[in-house]
């Protein structure tokens, strides 16, 4: 005889702990997960059919559900793999990530206008997309073309990014205003409108441009936008009027992009370091702060925040974000050695560690990946993963400098 009673599980009720736990993990195999990361970007989501128009390019979006890619930002999401990539390349000494890396930037410069006596186009990137290039995006790739100048001693990569940088200062800056233009189309010798031009500081391009050009006005442009973001900046470490977040969604509660404090608050730090003034690393520590005051328990963050800081969607994960946060936490801790900078980092390191995927999964496609988020509930058991490059990218360039900033043969963690 068996019996029919439901066996009572004492079990939590919660798929995860309400305690946390501390692990550890060690330096050999947190640089074996930053090395996955970089193994899915070169070997599986780079284009590398040498026939194809967008060799070198780094697939952007791949959906677990369909088994579709998509490509999306393609400029500035393959030239942030190149900065990790080259950051691989200066740790461990492989070629093989240099040599990627190199493909990727030859994507980036595929389209750039370099007849000397076209004056209007001279040195800009063409835009893919159909409607033009974007500010943003052309911005937030051009530090790959410096990387590359500096990790091979090749002039022309230097060449690629000062006609690049220039083209946009003297074309796309709105003067006196610290804005650019958010886009220009080609095919119709067109501006985006003025209503739509935003603060763009993405990577601190300009400052990079300055000291390595000494034309005043790349200098100039940087201050600029700088004290724009600051006038403008609201929430605390975070600026709601800009695009892409948006003051009136969520039924007027706001919304706040998971990386925008990223974009442009990382970028105060290289303000301070330029201009001397403690109000731009004030400024950065408010952007680390947000981070930390609008993370999950357990080190998460959600694509969309509310102003607030209480709402957001329940399945809108973004793990880009948290490797985002990272890389300035660790800014940070290295220039203030707040102790709530290294809390914080230990808890997003488990984060990042749990939602890479394992080198034995069933679908190739996702080994070594991070996700950036689930898929909505479909009613089946398994609706699926949202993949996106930057969720590994950030993920991975944040391990890497996680063992660049802390000592120590292990790195804890916390676990839920």
């Amino acid at each position: 005889m068996y019996s029919t009673r439901l066996a009572i599980d004492h079990s939590r009720a919660s798929a995860q702990s309400e305690e946390p736990i501390r692990r550890t993990i060690s330096r050999d195999d947190l640089l074996l997960r930053a090395r996955q990361g970089c193994d899915w970007l070169t070997d599986i989501a780079q284009v590398l059919d040498a026939s194809n128009p967008d060799y070198g390019v780094i697939r952007g979006e791949y959906d677990t559900r369909s088994r579709q890619w998509k490509l999306y930002g393609p400029f500035w999401h393959t030239g942030q793999t190149i900065r990790l990539l080259l950051k691989m390349h200066a740790t461990t000494g492989e070629e093989k990530y240099q040599r990627h890396a190199i493909l990727g930037g030859e994507y980036l410069i595929r389209d750039q206008a370099m007849d000397r006596k076209d004056h209007k186009y001279y040195g800009f990137i063409h835009g893919r997309e159909a409607e033009g290039s974007n500010t943003a995006s052309q911005v937030e790739g051009l530090g790959a073309l410096y990387d590359l100048y500096r990790m091979t001693n090749d002039d022309e990569w230097l060449e690629r990014f000062r006609l690049a940088v220039d083209w946009i200062a003297r074309n796309l800056y709105i003067e006196g205003e610290g804005l650019f233009h958010n886009g220009y189309s080609a095919m119709r010798d067109e501006l985006t409108p003025l209503e739509k031009a935003r603060p763009t500081n993405d990577d601190a391009i300009f400052r990079i441009a300055y000291e390595n050009f000494k034309e005043s006005i790349y200098l100039d442009i940087f201050r600029a936008v700088s004290d724009r973001l600051l006038s403008d900046e609201d929430p605390p470490g975070n600026w709601i009027i800009y695009r892409p977040c948006n003051p009136e969604s969520f039924e007027g509660r706001g919304s706040i992009h998971a990386r925008h404090a990223w974009w442009w608050g990382y970028p105060m730090l290289q303000a301070y370091d330029a201009f001397k003034d403690r109000k731009y690393l004030e400024a950065a520590i408010r952007a680390g702060d947000w981070y930390i005051d609008n993370s999950n328990l357990d080190g998460g963050y959600y694509y969309h925040t509310t102003r607030e800081g209480q709402g957001h969607l329940s399945y809108d994960f973004s793990t880009s974000a948290v490797g985002c946060a990272v890389l300035m936490w660790c800014d940070l801790w290295q220039r203030l050695g707040d102790e709530k900078y290294r809390h914080a980092i230990e808890r997003a390191l488990g984060f990042m560690l749990r939602a890479q995927f394992r080198q034995d999964v069933e679908d190739p496609n996702l080994r070594g990946a991070f996700f950036e988020g689930y898929l909505p509930p479909d009613g089946t058991m398994s609706p699926g993963f949202y993949l996106r490059d930057i969720a590994t990218i950030f993920p991975s360039r944040a391990m890497l400098t996680i063992l660049e900033t802390f000592e120590g043969d292990e790195f804890a963690y916390v676990d839920y």
